[in-house]
C-alpha cells in the first residue's frame, strides 16, 4: 500500500527540485560595430534591426560614384605611365647600346638610367594609388564579416557620414549562434560551481551543453552573484529566458 506524502512533503521535495534549476536570460556573447573607414553618402541600407544575415552580406552602401570615378583616373594614369616607361626602356636599351660602342657619353648614359628609373618608380606609385582607389570602392560596402543578427541599425538613405576624425557606428551585428545565459545565484551556490565547469542551458524545451566563464558581482543586490554561461546555439535569440540545470555538488 503507498503513503501519500503529506503537504509539508511535497513542499519540501518540490523545493529540493527546484533548488538545482535557474532562471536565466540570454544576452549575445558577441556583438560587432561595423563601419566604414571613408566619408561620403549613405546610398544604400539593405537590413533592420532583427533580420538574420549570412556572411559576406550587403548590409550598406555608400554612394559608390566618387569611389568608382577614382578607381577609372587610377587606372588612366596608371596606363599612361606604363606607356612612358616602355618609351624610357627603350631609350635606356639604345643609350646602352650606343655607350658600349663608346659614341655616348657617361654624362647621357646616366641621364637614360635616371629617367627609366623615375618612370618606373612613377609607376609603382600610380599601382599603389589604383590598389588604395579600389580597396576604397571595396570599403564603400558594408558586408556581414559573419552569420548575425543585426542588433542596431543608426543610418539612412541619403545621410552622410564623416569618419575624417571619428568613425560612425553604422551598424551592430551579434554572431548568431553565440550567447550566454546569464543567472543570480547565492555565494552558496556559486562555491559549487568554477570557471570552465560544464552546465545545461535549456531553452524553450531544447537542451545545449554550456561551459561556466564567470561569476562576478550581482549589480544592485551585493547578496548574490551574476553566473555566466557561454554556450552555442542557432534559433535563438538575446531575451529569451532560459534555466540552467546547476549540477550535483
Amino acid at each position: 500500500m503507498k503513503r501519500s506524502l503529506t503537504p509539508l512533503a511535497l513542499l519540501l521535495l518540490t523545493t529540493t527540485a527546484l533548488a538545482d534549476e535557474l532562471p536565466a536570460t540570454l544576452r549575445w556573447a558577441e556583438i560587432t560595430t561595423l563601419s566604414t573607414p571613408l566619408s561620403g553618402r549613405i546610398g544604400v541600407v539593405k537590413v533592420e534591426a532583427g533580420d538574420r544575415v549570412e556572411k559576406n552580406r550587403l548590409l550598406a552602401a555608400l554612394d559608390p560614384r566618387p569611389f568608382q570615378a577614382e578607381v577609372t583616373r587610377a587606372k588612366a594614369e596608371v596606363t599612361r605611365l606604363r606607356a612612358q616607361l616602355k618609351i624610357a626602356e627603350r631609350e635606356l636599351r639604345h643609350a646602352e647600346e650606343l655607350y658600349d660602342r663608346t659614341v655616348l657619353s657617361t654624362t647621357a648614359m646616366e641621364d637614360a638610367q635616371l629617367r627609366f628609373e623615375t618612370a618606373q618608380a612613377a609607376l609603382q606609385r600610380a599601382e599603389a594609388a589604383l590598389t588604395l582607389a579600389r580597396l576604397d570602392l571595396e570599403y564603400s560596402q558594408l558586408r556581414a564579416p559573419f552569420a548575425g543578427i543585426v542588433t542596431e541599425r543608426n543610418i539612412n538613405p541619403g545621410e552622410s557620414v564623416s569618419n575624417r576624425c571619428e568613425i560612425t557606428p553604422m551598424i551592430r551585428l551579434a554572431r548568431s549562434n553565440r550567447l550566454i545565459a546569464v543567472s543570480r545565484i547565492t555565494p552558496e551556490q556559486a562555491r559549487q560551481m568554477a570557471r570552465g565547469r560544464k552546465i545545461t542551458v535549456t531553452v524553450a524545451g531544447r537542451r545545449f551543453q554550456g561551459e561556466v566563464r564567470d561569476i562576478r558581482p550581482g549589480g544592485g543586490n551585493p547578496s548574490l552573484l551574476e553566473l555566466v554561461v557561454h554556450f552555442s546555439a542557432d534559433d535563438v535569440s538575446a531575451g529569451d529566458k532560459a534555466t540552467l540545470e546547476m549540477p550535483p555538488p
